[in-house]
């Protein structure tokens, strides 16, 4: 009896394992996309409103730029799976805010989730590299306080790949 059973398992185990290969290789087939763009809320360097624009350089290496209402940003991801659509890990710098306006610059690493369509988010940690003449001056809401030697940089958005 246990041997009936024990090769129902073993057999059930085996034809998973390859159904799952067989599906995950149509999958990356059908994932021609190496470009997406994000928009959201703290995208494009922790602006309020902004965009980024990925592209896959290798099959897990991408490169992304961004900007938005006041500032901008760029980061080098590694994605986990070998398509655009997957999470990553990524080196992130933002910068917030320009000219006499700028108000810090931060660099850190940063996870970002990205469901298989339309929804993204990210969370990390940035080490404050600059502060600038702007985050002198008193504003009555501050999201992100530059005094600190390390903040939170997160974001969340929608992405689109092309």
């Amino acid at each position: 009896m246990f041997k009936k059973y024990s090769l129902v398992v073993i057999f059930f185990l085996v034809s998973a394992t390859c159904f799952g290969q067989q599906n995950d290789v149509l999958f990356l087939e059908s994932q021609k996309e190496r470009m997406s763009i994000n928009v959201g809320l703290l995208m494009g360097g922790g602006s309020l409103i902004g965009a980024d624009f990925e592209f896959l350089v290798s099959n897990r290496l991408g490169l992304q730029l961004g900007a938005g209402i006041s500032s901008m940003g760029f980061g080098i991801n590694y994605h986990l799976k070998p398509y655009i659509n997957s999470q990553f890990v990524s080196v992130q710098y933002w910068r917030q805010g320009f000219g006499n306006n700028h108000y810090a610059s931060y660099l850190g690493p940063m996870y970002t989730f990205r469901a298989r369509k339309i929804l993204q988010f990210g969370i990390g940690f940035g080490t404050l590299l600059s502060k600038g003449s702007g985050g002198d001056k008193t504003w009555e809401i501050k999201m992100i306080e530059p005094t600190k030697d390390f903040v939170l940089l997160y974001n969340i958005g929608l992405f689109f790949p092309l």
